[in-house]
């Protein structure tokens, strides 16, 4: 499915930016990079929580989970807003590889679980319906902020 191509797109972007971030002990080099995991991470967790996530929602057999996979978001944006505040070297590192993996565990969690669990849930039709909401939603976002 289309839609779920999409967020692992996400994923393995995310992914890609934690190994620049492993790969280098420069704290001016991790700060840049950070902050390009925000901006993605902000854009992913937008994007699955105002489109994906909500047909889903809907329906009262996955209202817990996927109420599950947005407390584990809210987690994920506070951890980021904390990160952006801190400029001790060591506590920065502490919280950014804490941040790398709470991360990188709800995506396996994702992937292994819950996509695949969802993937009977909707109709083709539906489904390449929401694969188009969702590139709706990631052309408008330069128009949202300005």
């Amino acid at each position: 499915m289309r839609a779920l191509e999409l967020l692992r797109a996400d994923h393995r972007h995310l992914q890609a930016l934690f190994e620049r971030a492993r790969s280098t002990a420069d704290f001016s080099e991790r700060r840049e990079i950070f902050e390009e995991i925000r901006d993605s991470l902000e854009l992913h967790l937008g994007l699955e929580d105002e489109v994906f996530y909500p047909p889903f929602q809907r329906q009262v057999e996955w209202l817990e989970v996927i109420e599950e996979a947005l407390e584990d978001h809210r987690l994920l944006s506070e951890m980021l807003s904390d990160l952006a505040g801190v400029s001790d070297t060591e506590d920065f590192n502490d919280l950014l590889d804490e941040l790398m993996e709470s991360v990188e565990d709800h995506l396996a969690e994702e992937e292994q679980e819950l996509f695949p669990a969802l993937l009977p849930v909707l109709t083709l039709s539906q489904w390449e319906g929401l694969a188009a909401t969702m590139e709706e939603y990631r052309e408008a976002l330069p128009l949202r902020a300005a």
